[in-house]
């Protein structure tokens, strides 16, 4: 028996598992097929539309045995969109997947499979994300669009409109801007046929205040858009800005902002404390769930009584600092974005806290000067890649009695674990947040505990 691909297209197969990226995995003999748009335990007859030596993709052309799971789409594009992975699964079914699949990323860690929780469902499984960025786009007839990506496209945009990650106020905020470009004769921008035109435009909506800010990036001014907008938008939002991208090749970033209504800020609440909030500034998308998050990792941090120092690595602008505030002697957060370390600050005295210190550091290198020789608590949230080894390094020589990860990406997680585990600490809770319903997205907080500790005080309440 040979690790053949499925020779034709229209090959019946029968899917096992979900894999981290929301597909399902199936096998024709021994040759690996990841299928789009499947679910476990479904007979599926699919078009295979990229193959490799031991493996292919492919997408579900019928259903002839379908999972229990299995629901309607409440999304026309469902399927399409590359925004929502499991718009066709039941949301309880949908949590065991994304269980699985961290017991998976974590199973060669001894013991990680026994402390795994139940994943914290999301209360909103819609409307739930305070930020989306949306891309404009030209349908093949010609027609403007604004909306998310095609899945695997980076060219072909679905219209946003009826989305139903953001809320009705934001839906409507995308209607508006649409109607308007097209009464103005506003095109897309396109890297080739239209270099001067509209890009992206980002809403973020502060889910404790329910203030609203807007943004519309383009390559070129234009007053007559500027003016509009204002006009078009003024009962949804609080703050309105004007972005230029003058730069044709890669990502659009904004190189300059006019501030066309409002300061260019709205303030968030979460668990009490007020944050400013940008059109860059970073913040978790789902308020409620993250509230749900800090709230337990401040838990976590004060199980083993009142840390004196506690570190928070890769602060941001601080939303976890504040949390460890409550219930730490002195916090210093670390941050290498200089914007953002000053945003942190501006949140620190906007809540009228003094035991929190700030520190602009690259965390990736050496370890940054300023730091105490010993801490007790150290909190890192990385980014998708995670930990440098020689962030580690420098962590574990600091030896903190306790140590907190929040990771986005389980692969990433179980990589800096291991090390941190091989560096002397044990596991002591896991701990999945869902954050991300409809996606195959997980957030884990982790809690490690130095091996060596005898003190019975040094392990976490449950």
């Amino acid at each position: 028996m040979t690790n053949s691909a499925p020779s034709v297209n229209g090959s019946i197969l029968r899917t096992e598992k979900i894999v981290y990226q929301g597909q399902a995995l199936a096998r024709d003999s021994r040759f690996v097929v990841f299928v789009d748009n499947a679910l476990p335990d479904e007979t599926v007859r699919v078009h295979i539309y990229k193959k490799k030596k031991n493996f292919a993709f492919a997408r579900v052309v019928e259903i002839l045995e379908p999972s229990p799971d299995r629901v309607e789409p409440d999304c026309p594009w469902a399927g399409d969109c590359g925004g929502c992975t499991f718009r066709h699964a039941a949301y309880a079914a949908q949590l065991r997947y994304k269980k699985d699949n961290l017991i998976e990323a974590l199973h060669g860690l001894p013991g990680a499979r026994e402390l795994i929780r139940d994943v914290v469902p999301a209360p909103d499984i819609n409307d739930y994300r305070n930020k989306m960025v949306f891309t404009f786009g030209t349908s093949p007839d010609g027609e403007l669009l604004l909306g998310l990506h095609r899945r695997g496209s980076y060219r072909h945009i679905l219209p946003a409109d009826v989305c139903k990650l953001q809320s009705e106020a934001s839906r409507e905020i995308v209607r508006r801007v649409v109607a308007l470009a097209n009464e103005l004769g506003v095109p897309a921008f396109h890297d080739k046929r239209q270099p001067n035109g509209l890009r992206t435009l980002t809403i973020r909506e502060a889910r404790g205040t329910g203030q609203r800010l807007v943004e519309l990036l383009s390559t070129v001014p234009d007053d007559d858009l500027a003016a509009g907008l204002v006009n078009t938008l003024d009962d949804l939002a609080d703050t309105i800005t004007f972005a230029l991208c003058t730069n044709l090749q890669g990502p659009p970033r904004p190189e300059r902002r006019a501030i066309l209504k409002g300061t260019g800020t709205i303030e968030e609440v979460m668990n009490g404390m007020r944050f400013l909030i940008d059109p860059d500034t970073f913040f978790q998308s789902n308020t409620i769930q993250a509230e749900a998050l800090f709230s337990r990792l401040r838990e976590l941090a004060a199980s083993s009584g009142r840390p004196e120092v506690a570190l928070d690595l890769f602060a941001g602008t601080g939303p976890i600092a504040l949390q460890l505030a409550a219930v730490a002697k002195r916090v210093i957060g670390v941050e290498s974005f200089a914007p953002s370390v000053e945003a942190a600050r501006q949140n620190i005295a906007r809540n009228r806290i003094n035991n929190v210190d700030m520190l602009a550091a690259d965390l990736n290198k050496v370890r940054p000067e300023g730091l105490p020789a010993r801490v007790d608590l150290v909190v890192v949230d990385p980014p998708r890649p995670g930990l440098t080894p020689k962030t580690i390094e420098w962590m574990l020589d600091l030896a903190p009695a306790a140590i907190l990860y929040v990771s986005c990406n389980p692969a990433a997680l179980a990589r800096d674990l291991k090390l941190l585990v091989n560096g002397g600490y044990q596991l002591d809770t896991i701990e999945p947040f869902d954050l991300f319903p409809h996606t195959y997205h997980i957030e884990t907080l982790v809690r490690l505990s130095r091996a060596d500790a005898t003190d019975a005080a040094a392990r976490p309440a449950t």
